[in-house]
């Protein structure tokens, strides 16, 4: 099973400091979440980054271009952290169980809950950002774990028919309700209070049982 993620995080060209790459991608995350991405400049980037703009330019030809990479990136290492899950296949619960928390950490952060209010928001205005966030981050993954699941389909530990497909409810059987809570700053006990291990128990014994291969006979 390829261990690699569909898209490359951004590599500095040569020459290039990494340290002024860096700067830049995290004062143009805090701008964008703080101001969203409409309202924010390169020249407003560059001075929150301490450097100038051309410097801005010399390492991304476009906001849009900044965008995608932050997004890329993010994404990437993301999915870099439970890349031994993705590839260990001893015990497919536990394995299961280790990347459905890594998708609650993931989606509980609050830089990637800042972004994605910024796209739900702008998206309808600045469609590149729609089109950056689903090429950046949930397309890649969920090439890598419906991998998962077609490998779990050859060992015989799953029967899943469409791992497309499987993937997309793993997620969203994860996200439901404690994402919903913290994208709406939710703190009202009508919602009722759910945590990190009973939302992740509960969506790996749903695909557990929910793929279960037939019992031999």
């Amino acid at each position: 099973m390829s261990s690699a993620l569909a898209i490359e995080p951004f590599s500095p060209s040569a020459g290039r400091r990494p340290e002024k790459t860096e700067a830049i991608l995290e004062a143009a995350g805090q701008l964008f979440r703080e101001q969203g991405y409409g309202a924010v400049s390169m020249d407003q980037i560059a001075r929150e980054a301490g450097v100038s703009k051309a410097t801005v330019y010399a390492h991304f030809e476009s906001k849009d271009r900044l965008f995608a990479t932050m997004i890329q990136n993010g994404c990437s290492a993301y999915a870099q952290g439970i890349m031994p899950a993705l590839t260990d296949m001893e015990d497919v619960r536990a394995a299961l169980t280790e990347i459905a928390r890594g998708i609650e950490r993931f989606l509980l952060a609050p830089k990637t809950l800042g972004i994605y209010r910024v796209i739900i928001a702008e998206g309808p205005r600045f469609p590149e950002l729609v089109r950056a966030f689903i090429e950046g981050g949930p397309l890649p993954f969920r090439k890598m774990l419906a991998e998962f699941f077609e490998a779990a389909n050859r060992r015989g530990v799953l029967s899943v028919p469409n791992p497309v497909l499987a993937a997309n409810q793993l997620v969203w059987l994860v996200r439901g309700p404690l994402y919903l809570e913290r994208i709406l700053n939710l703190n009202d006990p009508i919602w009722g209070q759910q945590s990190v291990d009973e939302v992740v128990t509960s969506a790996v014994d749903m695909i557990m049982k929910g793929y279960a291969p037939d019992p031999k006979p």
